[in-house]
């Protein structure tokens, strides 16, 4: 087998793309996947101090919409991939690496109003911001009001979905046709596919190459096909990979921070392993 091949093929803005791998095991992508979603760190609302709540939401449901909304910081403040996103933090670097964060909001006299991200104001960490400054948070109407204090932490997807990086990461095998000799070219399968995958091509169904992608290997050419002719399979040496961000991170800084992230677990991996083996050559049981 060739070396790995990756290439991109579509990013059509800054945080989607899809690539084309070609060469690499399914278990090494399928571990780069779960690296880019548990992995990488990223800054959410963790604590939630509610002082004053009168609005008709439970405090519950506030303190979750709110731990949900993307947050951003420079790195001068909170280094993410840097210093804060070590898989182990010490207390002291831990503190270092959160911001407080304050929301205060009361409705207007013979008005319902809505408080927005946007509204929410950091106090240490002064450039700390949501990504998406018009989510809503909630309505508030005449003598409402919310006052909350919020507390803002480095995590990981593995922790709480709150602090995946991506909305969107997975990857599928492109497809291959085998065609028997039964094939009598009668165009059925060509027909059924919903995503006009096939074509006719001197007598037998082909997969149009401009249209390989599009496939997701549903088999409905396969199961309308009346002399079972032709096989639908995946081809397990091409993939298509997609990953799209949620904004705080770049997808470049995503897949460092995963690659670095799958690196240092490895690296601990292999000290437990040293350590256990040294114990058993000195007599030492696990």
């Amino acid at each position: 087998m060739s070396g790995p091949t990756v290439r991109l093929l579509n990013r059509p803005n800054e945080f989607y793309a899809e690539f084309f791998v070609e060469n690499v095991e399914p278990h090494i992508l399928n571990m780069f996947r779960r690296g880019v979603l548990a992995y990488v760190p990223t800054l959410a609302i963790h604590e939630v101090i509610i002082h004053k709540n009168t609005s008709v939401m439970w405090d519950e449901d506030l303190a979750l919409r709110l731990a949900l909304i993307p947050l951003k910081v420079d790195r001068s403040e909170i280094d993410l991939l840097g210093k804060c996103g070590s898989l182990i933090l010490s207390l002291e670097r831990a503190v270092e690496c959160s911001a407080r964060l304050r929301l205060r909001k009361r409705g207007e006299k013979n008005k319902i109003i809505t408080v927005y991200a946007k509204d929410i104001e950091p106090i240490d960490k002064k450039t700390v911001r949501p990504v998406y400054p018009d989510i809503p948070i909630i309505r508030l109407g005449p003598k409402q009001e919310i006052d909350i204090e919020m507390i803002a932490k480095v995590g990981r997807g593995r922790d709480h979905a709150k602090w995946m990086a991506v909305c969107t990461c997975g990857f599928k095998p492109l497809p291959t046709l085998k065609i028997s000799e039964k094939c009598d070219g009668c165009g059925r399968c060509v027909e059924a596919c919903p995503k006009g995958v096939l074509e006719l091509s001197n007598g037998r169904p082909t997969i149009k190459e401009n249209m390989r992608l599009a496939c997701d290997l549903d088999r409905i050419c396969e199961r309308a096909c009346p002399k079972e002719a032709l096989k639908l399979v995946p081809d397990e040496s091409k993939y298509l990979f997609r990953v799209e961000s949620i904004g705080q991170l770049s997808l470049e800084e995503i897949f460092e921070a995963a690659a670095r992230s799958l690196d240092e677990i490895m690296q601990m991996f292999l000290q437990a392993l040293e350590q256990a083996a040294s114990s058993a050559g000195h007599g030492g049981t696990s």
